[in-house]
């Protein structure tokens, strides 16, 4: 066996591909039917995940990804993927991204007008650190949020009915990637709840805010617990690897074995390269765990703290690192 596949796989591949398949720790390298069929090269662009059933091309322009069977189907005209996977084995690998389609309805944010609500202007200045971001460019950004819930006819319930004015008044709000999520951050800092989450309908995975890298075609992600603390980084570049990055991501906790979940799944970067912008509560122990039981999940895993605060939006930043 190779992982979860029989040596027979390894020799159809060869027969197929016409090329005899590099295998590593985590991978089998081979021809990607799409875009290398019938070519001659040194090195070959698809990667199909040695302990979990999904395959991505990194090759130019091509970027094919997804579980075994379309792979086999392109190759064979049908699929055969169980002559070379266990079937209960298969079965319950697929089930970690396999979910059930998703109805979300997408939110309309209401547009911000510069000056109605200075204060809160000021605050995402500052946690910004008074970077030369337009306050409008802010993806999902929500100044009025009584405005935001008659647009969206979003329902009361009896909390959200006392909280409302609270929230409209003293809070901005982020809209999440998958619009499930308004995750809300007090503008005034004294105050004991400092933040509130909003959930606004049902998703397979758990949903996250977003912010783009500088290379696409990366599988190197940086996730962190806040929004602000991938702003700075994305900003300011602390780590020096902007350039390297496909994404950066938040949902406001440390569930982070359900984030890299939902970004392999919505984002198709399987294998990825993961990057944790830690606060200094949690321990290193609980990112060994991580990685110790989650090995099928990603390719690496490197945790930094901020030397000199609780999180990354705290500054000065002086990134330590933990290669777990």
């Amino acid at each position: 066996m190779i992982g979860i596949y029989s040596d027979d796989f390894i020799n159809y591949l060869e027969n197929r591909m016409g090329e005899r398949p590099k295998i590593t720790s985590k991978n089998i390298i081979t021809k990607c039917p799409w875009c290398e069929y019938g070519k001659t090269k040194d090195h070959y662009h698809l990667y199909i995940g040695i302990d979990i059933p999904i395959f991505h091309c990194f090759g130019p322009g091509c970027e094919k990804s997804g579980f075994l069977g379309k792979l086999i189907t392109k190759i064979e005209g049908h699929d055969i993927t169980e002559n070379f996977v266990d079937k209960k084995e298969l079965d319950k690998k697929r089930k970690q991204f396999v979910a059930k389609p998703e109805n979300i309805k997408e939110l309309k944010i209401p547009e911000i007008n510069l000056g109605e609500f200075s204060d809160k202007e000021s605050y995402i200045k500052s946690r910004l650190k008074f970077a030369d971001v337009p306050i409008k460019s802010i993806k999902g950004l929500i100044f009025d949020f009584h405005k935001f819930l008659n647009i969206n006819y979003i329902p009361m319930t009896e909390t959200l009915e006392r909280l409302k004015d609270y929230l409209h008044n003293n809070f901005v709000g982020f809209v999440t990637e998958r619009h499930s999520i308004v995750i809300f951050r007090n503008i005034d800092h004294s105050q004991p709840m400092k933040h509130y989450k909003l959930f606004i309908q049902n998703t397979n995975f758990l949903d996250y805010y977003k912010l783009p890298g500088n290379k696409k075609l990366s599988n190197k992600i940086v996730l962190a617990e806040g929004i602000f603390d991938i702003y700075t980084e994305q900003i300011f570049d602390f780590l020096n690897i902007k350039n390297e990055v496909s994404l950066y991501a938040s949902v406001h906790s440390s569930k982070y074995l359900a984030l890299i979940k939902s970004i392999i799944y919505h984002e198709q970067i399987f294998q990825p390269d993961v990057v944790i912008l830690s606060d200094n509560n949690i321990k290193v122990k609980d990112y060994e765990d991580l990685k110790k039981y989650n090995p099928h999940l990603f390719n690496t895993l490197t945790v930094y703290y901020n030397k000199y605060g609780k999180d990354f939006n705290e500054t000065p930043v002086i990134p330590e690192a933990k290669f777990i």
